[in-house]
């Protein structure tokens, strides 16, 4: 959950009700004596999600989630509960039934709340106010002229579906140590997925644009990117099976830095479920690769000021010159690791419902100098891929086996080429990583994997199953 610098969250709301700092302050106050410690995670936002097909509304989604989440720890013990409920009485059941649930769990040394820091990074422009202003009339206006930019395209025959959302939040964390910290961010997008038909034929592709309010997108331009890449794909075929260097596209890189990062959290290190294990400060990529988790990344859609259990965001080099520079970590994982290791700032929740785990926020993977059609040059001969099947089967972050269906261009000439299609890329994740030979400068925020910013990347080598 992103949010922005402490103290930036509003100090009420349009209806009176009182800044979720506050409120969560009122609770910590009139909570009872106990042994151990209180957290509190409370979380109020608004959410939009309209679907548009065929120039008409398919379906028109609002809703506005809010409640808060209750963390007590005592001597090791653990216990978690919520509610949706923001009332006194609400908050009381909740906090008995955390103590109860820690009672009922065996004693892990490492458990702790973090402990409240010295300051929090600034980190301006998370919040803008035309998500809550934008009138519905024109948010659904955005998907209708994304979809019409396609359908008014050569052979598009259809748009599946074109989407728009948006959604507001706020978050607070207090706890019995001291820490206090409240923040706010908006986040808007617009997506399509066009067809294309020649004949028999008929190719599929992705067109998209995010922002932070909706005069940021470019619906227009979304359209027209997945009309495009649609209608390049017809007369895809197979291509011939053999070794090749690979370029992925933004979209599949993003998805494969993805993976990475999942083998990058200390605790999927810690439990012997990483490909990492045992390689900190070790060659593991091309010595031209640099990946970075960015939290504070003023252009980032997971940028905050802290995560979400209050520890302050910055930012931390996971591979730096090909050799792995560290994990990510939350104050359970940092506890357990030792040696006077510090949470990363990377503890995630999905919402107030959930205790934190590890999650990247910004992955961000550095930019070579050279345009994606330079990079064609360079690589000379080659495939293109623009897009991945079976990912989530395909790919393993304990073991890196890595195959997926694949669809995209040859490289011919040094320029792009014949479409492929119902061909399969198969490698492993390490060897991807250090077979990197080039990388674009073409980068862009990818929001389908997380929050990634990364250039399309040629990498050597890869096995391609076709004909």
């Amino acid at each position: 959950m992103s949010r922005g610098g402490p103290g930036q969250g509003q100090q009420g709301t349009s209806n009176g009700s009182p800044s979720l700092l506050s409120l969560g302050r009122r609770f910590l106050a009139a909570t009872p004596a106990l042994p151990g410690e209180v957290e509190l995670y409370l979380e109020r936002s608004r959410t939009t999600s309209i679907k548009v097909y065929a120039r008409q509304v398919e379906s028109l989604v609002t809703g506005a989630p809010s409640g808060v989440g209750v963390r007590y720890v005592l001597d090791g013990r653990q216990g978690y509960a919520y509610t949706a409920d923001l009332g006194d009485e609400a908050f009381r059941r909740t906090l008995d039934r955390a103590v109860a649930n820690a009672e009922a769990t065996d004693p892990d040394p490492h458990v702790a709340l973090p402990q409240p820091p010295r300051s929090y990074p600034d980190v301006p422009g998370l919040w803008r106010p035309g998500v809550g202003s934008t009138p519905m009339e024109r948010k659904i206006a955005l998907a209708m002229e994304a979809e019409a930019v396609a359908l008014a395209a050569e052979e598009i025959e259809t748009v599946e579906e074109s989407a728009y959302a948006d959604g507001e939040s706020q978050v607070a964390l207090v706890s019995s140590l001291g820490v206090e910290v409240e923040g706010e961010q908006t986040v808007c997008y617009c997506y399509l997925s066009a067809h294309a038909r020649r004949g028999e034929d008929v190719q599929t592709a992705l067109g998209y644009t995010t922002g932070r309010e909706p005069e940021d997108l470019e619906a227009e331009v979304a359209g027209a990117e997945a009309a495009l890449k649609a209608r390049r794909l017809l007369g895809a075929a197979p291509c011939a099976s053999g070794s090749y260097t690979v370029v992925l596209d933004r979209e599949v890189a993003a998805a494969v830095l993805g993976i990475i990062a999942r083998a990058l959290s200390a605790e999927a290190v810690q439990k012997g479920r990483s490909l990492f294990v045992g390689k900190e400060g070790k060659l593991v990529a091309a010595t031209q690769l640099c990946l970075v988790d960015n939290g504070v990344h003023p252009e980032g859609m997971d940028s905050s000021a802290f995560d979400d259990e209050g520890v302050p965001r910055g930012q931390t080099d996971l591979i730096r010159d090909g050799v792995l520079a560290g994990y990510l970590y939350d104050t359970y994982t940092a506890n357990r690791a030792g040696g006077g290791r510090g949470s990363t700032g990377n503890a995630a929740r999905g919402s107030y419902r959930s205790a934190p785990g590890v999650s990247s926020s910004n992955l961000v993977l550095e930019a070579g100098e050279c345009s994606l059609e330079e990079l064609f040059a360079r690589v000379g001969k080659g495939l293109y891929v623009l897009s991945v099947t079976g990912l989530h089967s395909g790919a393993n972050p304990v073991s890196g086996e890595f195959s997926v269906g694949a669809v995209g261009h040859l490289i011919e000439n040094g320029a792009l080429g014949a479409p492929v299609r119902e061909i399969t890329i198969a490698s492993d994740l390490l060897s991807m990583l250090r077979n990197v030979t080039d990388r674009a400068g073409d980068q862009r925020w990818i929001p389908f994997h997380g929050s990634v910013l990364t250039p399309a990347i040629a990498i050597g080598g890869i096995a391609v199953s076709g004909t």
